[in-house]
């Protein structure tokens, strides 16, 4: 298994891409915390995973809150012994509307959830990752942090999302001496529970699709198969990469 006696916190671990993650690291072996709000659904991923022969340990809290990261991290090395890999993912708070419409803190909430709240983890996470001689960080972003997309008025998530491709970039260069690596994935439309409200109008649902060259929307499982490579030595010699797994639009 290619993740074996690895110890893995996925925020954001409850449902969707988060919960693809979670599952597909505990098959390749990793111990796994999953944070998040929601306490019903991280116990429900808990107890499938180790239905299956896994292992994990849910932590309720929010990526806002200081004492919820730090409980996070000191948790998981309290159960599992180490810290290997964290996956920033978290994030379920979305606004779209002209940027002149935006008030302050619509503005301000937003990039506490998709900027602030990686930097409170990647900073508790790295004292432990130093003291072992090394990990892995992953940052779940959006393709709509590398372009703006016509008819998506997503300012302030796609501004923090953005914010989050330079943080991989900067954490990557200064502890890659230190053997932390960081890298990003940036996906496209997804089919989650956070997008489900969206794909049930056909014509909206149309466009969504359409924006994408391939013609459809990513699964949360070929994201997680990303994860998987990012996580693993078989990345060894990768930091700082900016992944666009979007079906195409980049390319467009």
């Amino acid at each position: 298994m290619r993740l074996s006696n690895k110890v893995a916190i996925v925020t954001g671990g409850g449902t969707g891409i988060g919960e693809a993650i979670a599952r597909a690291f505990a098959r390749e072996g990793a111990k796994v915390t999953i944070t998040g709000r929601r306490k019903e659904e991280l116990e429900r991923v808990v107890k499938d995973i180790e239905h299956q022969g896994g292992h994990a340990l849910a932590l309720q809290g929010s990526v806002t809150s200081e004492p919820d990261v730090r409980e996070a991290i000191e948790g998981t090395v309290r159960t599992f012994g180490h810290l290997d890999i964290l996956v920033n993912n978290a994030g379920n708070l979305f606004y779209a509307g002209p940027l002149h419409e935006t008030p302050d803190q619509i503005w301000d909430e937003t990039f506490d959830l998709f900027m602030k709240g990686p930097f409170r983890f990647i900073r508790a996470a790295i004292p432990h990752m130093l003291k072992q001689g090394g990990g892995s960080i992953l940052n779940i972003s959006t393709v709509g942090a590398l372009k703006a997309i016509p008819n998506f008025e997503a300012h302030a998530y796609q501004a923090a999302k953005a914010g989050l491709v330079m943080l991989t970039k900067t954490v990557a260069v200064h502890y890659a001496k230190q053997h932390i690596r960081c890298n990003c994935v940036c996906p496209g439309g997804v089919v989650t529970p956070g997008t489900a409200g969206i794909l049930e109008d056909p014509q909206t649902k149309t466009w969504f699709e359409g924006i994408h060259p391939m013609g459809r929307l990513g699964q949360p499982g070929e994201v997680a198969d990303a994860a998987i490579y990012f996580a693993s030595d078989e990345s060894g010699w990768t930091t700082g990469s900016i992944l666009p797994l979007d079906g195409g639009v980049m390319a467009a």
